[in-house]
C-alpha cells in the first residue's frame, strides 16, 4: 500500500511538472544562414556573437530584419550617449538577427534551427539607458511566450530524439559602455558630430553656442532651420514677406526722412519729433533688410540647414543691435509724439520747447537698453522666428517688454486724454474742423500704438503657450519614427499669428507714407525745393505752364499760391501736429 501511494505521487508530480512547464516551439522551416551584411545605417556586422550563423524562418527573414534595424538605428541617432554605445547596439542586432543553435537528429541527421533569444535583463538595461519603456515584455504572436526570457528558452526535443528539457540559454552579450557615434538621424534632424566628455551639459562642447540646438543634451542630432513648425513653403512665404515688407517700409521711410529732415527749409519742432521717429523706422528697416548682405533673410536666420544665426556672426550681432536699438528709440519718440499731442490741444497758448532735452534722453536710454545685450551676446535669431533679436526671455522683459508696458501705458493715457479733449473742444464749439485737423496725426498715433499692443499681446501668448509647443514633441518623435518624416511638425504658433507678426514688426514706415507721403505739406515741401527748382526743373515748369495757360488752364502762380496756403495748415504728415500751439485759434 505505501509502495502504492509513493508511485501515484511520484505521477501525480512527474504529470504537474511536464504541463506546468512551457516549451518554446520548433519551427520546421527555421534554418540556420550567414549574415547578408550591413546597410549604410546599420552596422551589425561588428556586434552579432556570430555572423556566420542566424537564425531565419519563413516568418522572420534577415531582409525583413534589417528594415525594422534600418530603422532603430536611424533613431538611435537621436538618443542620448549613453544609448549609443556597443552593448545597446549587440543587443538590437541579436534582438532581430539572433544566433542560430543547431540540434542534430542522429536517426534523420536533420539539423533542427533555434534562435538564441536575448535575456530579459539585457533587454531592460538597455531600454532605461535609451529611456524606452513597455518594450521588453512582449510576447511572440505564435507560442505567446516571453520575446526576452530571464535566463532560457527551453524545448522539448523528444520528437528529434533529444532531451524532453533541452535547454538554450539566453545571451547577453559583453558589457561596454564605449560610445559609438551612428552618424545617422532620422528625417528631418540632421547629424553633426561633437565632443562629449562625460556627463551633463558642462562636459559638452560649445556648438551650441554656434547656433547648433541639439535634441537632447549628449545627442547628436541637430534640429533643422528653421524648425519644422511649418513647411518649407510656409517658411520661405513668412521670410519674403518680411523681405518685402522691409523694403518698401525702408524706401518709404527714407523719402520722408529726406523730405522733413533734408529738404524742408522751415523745421518746427513737430518736424523734427516726426522725423525722429521715422530715423527709427528706417534703422527698423535696416534691420530688417541685412539680411540681403547675406542672401536674404532665410540666410541671416540660417546660416546653415542646421543652425541659427548667432551674435558670433557679424550679419547677426549688427541687425539685433540695430533693431533693439531702433524699436526703442521709436517707442519712446511715439511716447514724446502721444504728450506733445496732448499739450498741444490741451494748452493751445503755452508752449513746450523740451527737443533739446529729449534727443539725448531718447539716445541715453537707448543706448542703455541695447548696448550691455550686444556685451552679453544675447543677440540670436531663432530657430522658429524671422527676427534676430534677444534670445534671453529674462533680458526681454528687462530691456524691452519691461519699457515697453511702461511706454504703452503712458501712450495709451495721452492718447486717451487726446481724444477726450478733441471731444470737448467739438462739444462745446461745435467745430467738426479742428477735428479733421487732429485726425491724421491722432490715425497716425493709433495705428502704432495698436501695432505695439500686438505686439505685446503676441509676446505673452507665445510664453503662455511654451508648455504646449515642448509637449509636442513626443508626438513629433512618434512621427519621425512612424513616417519618413516630411510631414512631421513641431506644434507652434499659428501660421496666420506669425504673418502678422510680420506684418507690425515691419509695416512702420508703410503707415507713414500712406498718411504723409502725398500730403498737402509734403507737396509744399518738394514743390519748393532744389529738385523743382533749378534751372532745368524751371525750364520743364515753364514749357508745361505756358502750354496750361494757352489751353486755358491755371496759371503757374495761381498753383503756387494753391500749394503755399495749403501748406500752412499742414506738417510733420498732419495739420496740427506742424503748427505751434499759438497758432491754433477756436472761434
Amino acid at each position: 500500500m505505501k509502495v502504492l501511494f509513493i508511485l501515484i505521487l511520484f505521477l501525480f508530480y512527474f504529470y504537474s511538472h511536464t504541463n506546468a512547464q512551457q516549451y518554446y516551439p520548433i519551427d520546421p522551416t527555421g534554418k540556420c544562414e550567414p549574415y547578408i551584411g550591413d546597410s549604410l545605417i546599420t552596422p551589425c556586422s561588428k556586434y552579432l556573437n556570430n555572423p556566420n550563423s542566424i537564425y531565419v524562418s519563413s516568418t522572420a527573414n534577415q531582409s525583413t530584419a534589417m528594415l525594422s534595424l534600418n530603422l532603430y538605428f536611424s533613431l538611435l541617432g537621436g538618443t542620448s550617449a549613453s544609448c549609443q554605445n556597443t552593448y545597446t547596439f549587440a543587443t538590437l542586432c541579436s534582438t532581430y538577427l539572433p544566433e542560430c543553435e543547431i540540434f542534430i537528429d542522429n536517426s534523420t541527421n536533420k539539423e533542427i534551427a533555434m534562435p538564441k533569444r536575448v535575456c530579459l535583463d539585457t533587454c531592460n538595461s538597455v531600454s532605461k539607458n535609451c529611456q524606452i519603456t513597455s518594450y521588453c515584455n512582449q510576447f511572440e504572436p505564435i507560442s505567446k511566450l516571453p520575446l526576452f526570457p530571464k535566463e532560457s528558452t527551453d524545448y522539448n526535443l523528444t520528437a528529434y530524439g533529444g532531451d524532453l528539457n533541452y535547454r538554450l540559454d539566453c545571451y547577453d552579450p559583453p558589457k561596454s559602455n564605449e560610445t559609438i557615434v551612428i552618424g545617422y538621424c532620422p528625417f528631418p534632424l540632421i547629424f553633426r558630430n561633437r565632443t562629449i566628455v562625460g556627463n551633463g551639459t558642462g562636459s559638452l562642447d560649445d556648438s551650441e553656442n554656434y547656433g547648433y540646438t541639439y535634441v537632447s543634451e549628449d545627442s547628436y542630432c541637430t534640429i533643422p532651420c528653421p524648425a519644422p513648425i511649418f513647411s518649407e513653403k510656409q517658411w520661405d512665404n513668412i521670410f519674403d514677406t518680411s523681405d518685402a515688407i522691409s523694403l518698401v517700409s525702408l524706401l518709404c521711410s527714407i523719402y520722408l526722412f529726406i523730405t522733413y529732415m533734408i529738404i524742408n527749409p522751415k523745421r518746427n519742432k513737430y518736424d523734427y519729433f516726426f522725423s525722429f521717429f521715422v530715423l527709427s523706422i528706417i534703422l527698423m528697416s535696416v534691420a530688417g533688410t541685412i539680411g540681403f548682405s547675406v542672401g536674404g533673410t532665410r540666410k541671416l536666420i540660417c546660416p546653415e540647414i542646421n543652425r541659427r544665426g548667432v551674435y558670433k556672426d557679424p550679419a547677426v550681432a549688427a541687425a539685433g543691435w540695430i533693431f533693439q536699438f531702433a524699436i526703442i528709440n521709436a517707442i519712446l519718440w511715439f511716447s514724446i509724439n502721444s504728450f506733445e499731442l496732448w499739450f498741444q490741444i490741451k494748452f493751445i497758448k503755452r508752449k513746450l520747447n523740451l527737443l533739446k532735452f529729449y534727443i539725448p534722453a531718447v539716445l541715453v536710454i537707448s543706448i542703455a537698453l541695447s548696448v550691455p545685450l550686444s556685451v552679453i551676446g544675447d543677440y540670436n535669431a531663432g530657430l522658429g522666428n524671422f527676427v534676430v533679436w534677444i534670445e534671453s526671455g529674462k533680458y526681454q522683459n528687462w530691456f524691452f517688454w519691461g519699457p515697453l508696458g511702461i511706454v504703452l501705458t503712458i501712450g495709451t493715457t495721452f492718447i486717451g486724454l487726446v481724444i477726450w479733449e478733441i471731444y470737448k473742444i467739438v462739444s462745446s464749439t461745435n467745430k467738426s474742423d479742428f477735428f479733421k485737423l487732429q485726425l491724421k496725426p491722432l490715425l497716425n498715433m493709433l495705428l502704432i500704438y495698436l501695432t505695439f499692443i500686438y505686439l505685446f499681446g503676441y509676446n505673452f501668448y507665445i510664453h503662455n503657450s511654451l508648455n504646449g509647443f515642448y509637449g509636442s514633441s513626443e508626438e513629433f518623435k512618434n512621427c519621425i519614427i512612424s513616417t519618413d518624416g516630411k510631414d512631421c511638425r513641431i506644434q507652434g504658433p499659428p501660421y496666420s499669428s506669425i504673418l502678422m507678426f510680420v506684418f507690425c514688426l515691419r509695416i512702420y514706415g508703410v503707415y507713414c507714407i500712406v498718411l504723409y507721403g502725398y500730403s498737402p505739406k509734403t507737396r509744399s515741401i518738394w514743390s519748393n525745393s532744389i529738385v523743382f527748382n533749378n534751372s532745368m526743373a524751371n525750364k520743364l515748369k515753364s514749357l508745361y505752364f505756358s502750354s496750361g495757360t494757352t489751353k486755358g488752364g491755371t496759371s503757374s502762380t495761381d498753383i503756387k499760391m494753391s500749394t503755399n496756403n495749403s501748406s500752412n495748415m499742414d506738417s510733420g504728415g498732419g495739420k496740427s501736429s506742424s503748427m505751434e500751439p499759438d497758432d491754433i485759434i477756436i472761434r
